[in-house]
């Protein structure tokens, strides 16, 4: 029995084995077959997107800053003369011009005053002239005479003086605006110098925008500027001229005050108005602006990739201004190269490139 069992092991195992070496076989046969490799020193092709570069005929350098509006004139008024007021005439918020009378005083003591001095005036020259008349015949002196003519000067000049106090008994506006704050009240005694209205001009607002150091010098008195303001939630672009330029920059930020006149006789702009500032550095000529996206930055340079016979040719490039999504290029390329400006991060110099339009056809 023992031998049977070893006969029929030798004969099972080596058919084992022959089964194995088949299926093997078959297995490597069916196998799916490997992909061709690339030939050393063979670079593959890299589509890739091109623009042909074409000089803008003109391109202005702007910039935009924030900036405030304040009131053209704010002028505070004060009583010339001490009086008890009497009289208010305008409301507080509304318009007033040049000249209105804002309030009056009371006048009683100030035109007693002036009637005093106007009989002292007429008097003296009653006196003037009668000293006149006997000095032609001889009666007076010289002195006597010189005495009665300053004696008369100075009455003139009394009345002249009762006579200014007693009209500055009306409070006049002394610009035209709005009367923002009446300080005083009906009744209230106010004194030579105090404070009683303030009137504030906003018919031209005057935009206060802080501009840095490297920008200053690109701007001028009279320069016309953008001004863009969102009123009752509409954007909204008014127009002014550059009128003042402090010539002495803030010490801690380093940024010079600037004020821009805006005719706002619509009353657009209200003081303290946060509003933006376009400000233009320059107009530049036959620029060549590129998109920024297509400048790779190198270590110490930014570079580009053109197409030229076929292969990607690799550029360093100096840059200019950036204007939104575009970077002009200074130097580095010429009119009518073709740039790369996708696919260009997957090539290198002498990459041969299969370039492709937007819609996808192949040239």
């Amino acid at each position: 029995m023992e031998t049977l069992k070893k006969s029929k092991l030798r004969i099972v195992v080596p058919a084992l084995i022959v089964t194995a070496a088949t299926a093997a076989v078959v297995g490597i046969y069916m196998m799916p077959a490997k992909a061709k490799l690339t030939p050393p020193g063979t670079r593959p092709t890299v589509n890739v997107e091109v623009v042909v570069v074409k000089p803008e005929p003109e391109v202005v350098d702007r910039f935009e800053l924030p900036a405030v509006v304040e009131a053209n004139r704010i002028v505070t008024v004060a009583a010339e003369v001490a009086g008890r007021v009497e009289r208010i005439i305008p409301a507080e918020g509304t318009a007033c011009s040049e000249g209105d009378t804002l309030l009056e005083l009371n006048s009683d003591l100030l035109k007693a005053d002036f009637d005093s001095v106007c009989a002292q005036e007429k008097n003296s020259s009653l006196r003037y002239s009668s000293i006149c008349n006997l000095h032609r015949d001889g009666a007076t002196t010289d002195r006597e005479r010189d005495q009665a003519e300053a004696e008369l000067a100075m009455c003139k000049a009394a009345k002249d003086a009762a006579y200014a106090r007693l009209i500055r008994a009306k409070v006049i506006a002394p610009i035209s605006g709005v009367l923002n704050d009446m300080i005083v009240e009906k009744g209230e005694y106010v004194q030579p110098g105090m404070p009683v209205a303030q009137i504030v001009d906003i018919a031209t607002a005057k935009v206060v925008v802080q501009v840095p150091e490297r920008d200053v010098q690109f701007i001028g008195r009279g320069d016309t500027v953008r001004i863009l303001a969102s009123v009752r939630g509409v954007d909204t672009e008014l127009h002014g001229n550059i009128t003042y330029i402090c010539e002495l920059a803030h010490s801690a930020t380093r940024t010079t005050r600037v004020e821009v006149s805006v005719d706002n006789s619509q009353r657009i702009l209200r003081s303290g108005h946060i509003v933006r500032v376009v400000l233009t550095r320059s107009v530049l000529s036959d620029v060549v602006m590129v998109p920024l996206a297509a400048v790779i930055p190198q270590e110490n340079t930014k570079g580009v990739y053109v197409v030229k016979d076929g292969k990607a040719e690799h550029r360093d490039v100096k840059l200019g201004i950036i204007k939104g999504n575009n970077v002009q290029i200074l130097s580095g390329l010429a009119p009518e190269d073709h740039l790369i400006v996708a696919g260009h991060r997957f090539v290198a110099s002498g990459s041969p490139v299969s370039v492709k339009t937007r819609s996808g056809d192949t040239q």
